[in-house]
């Protein structure tokens, strides 16, 4: 099978769901690059040489019980995640990325069917109606969904001609904003929501992928599930 996309998968410390993630996968897609970054826990080089991932460790950013860190982002943090997402890009190679997490099961191969954008679940959440407004103003398109969990894939080649201008972006606006209007703006501190934001800012739609299904959908009859939390 022609390599199609490279992967970034984010761990901590739960080894065992990483080997059954990693195991899967290799399955199914045994050539295409792995970007393995620990979040400030465990060292997995060990997986990183039986899975043929690359391996980099990175301070802790999701949250622990040393910093108690919020759930959603704050700009420095997300910086620090799209930083990671440039350097998997850069490390792969490749045209498209797709995100892999501890609670997500590939069960078969599947053809990602370019070109697209940003590739997610069907459900997923909603950006808040200031968001959506905000997307409208600066691209002129409608988005309202997103959806970029585990098992999502986004354009590569367009998150690298964005970067610049999106980094700036978070350090001159994000902060500020939720703190003036935390009911419409905190979810920017959700990457998911961040990175669909960003992308349909600049004119770049998110759709519903054809390989990904999730628990809650009840779709796990597609090559890929999201929400798997046998190892989680």
């Amino acid at each position: 099978m022609t390599v199609e996309f490279g992967v970034f998968y984010q761990v901590y410390k739960n080894k065992n769901a990483v080997t059954f993630v990693l195991d899967n996968f290799r399955q199914h897609f045994p050539d295409n690059p792995i970007v393995l970054i620990s979040d400030g826990g465990s060292d997995f080089s060990e997986h990183a040489e039986k899975y043929n991932c690359k391996f980099f460790m990175r301070e802790n950013i999701y949250g622990n019980q040393e910093n108690k860190y919020h759930p959603l982002y704050n700009a420095y943090r997300t910086i620090e995640w799209w930083k990671r997402q440039k350097l998997v890009c850069e490390e792969t190679g490749q045209d498209y990325v797709m995100i892999l997490e501890d609670d997500v099961f590939v069960k078969a191969p599947f053809n990602i069917e370019p070109p697209f954008q940003l590739r997610g679940v069907r459900i997923g959440n909603n950006l808040t109606p200031r968001m959506s407004e905000d997307v409208k103003a600066s691209s002129g398109i409608d988005a309202s969904l997103y959806g970029m969990c585990g098992g999502s894939m986004y354009n590569a080649k367009t998150l690298l001609s964005i970067y610049d201008d999106v980094i700036m972006d978070i350090e001159n606006n994000m902060d500020n904003m939720i703190l003036k209007d935390a009911k419409n703006y905190a979810m920017l501190g959700a990457v998911d929501a961040n990175i669909t934001y960003h992308f349909a800012k600049r004119g770049y739609k998110y759709e519903v992928s054809s390989w990904l299904g999730e628990v809650r959908e009840g779709n796990i009859d597609r090559p890929v599930i999201h929400q798997w939390k046998k190892h989680y």
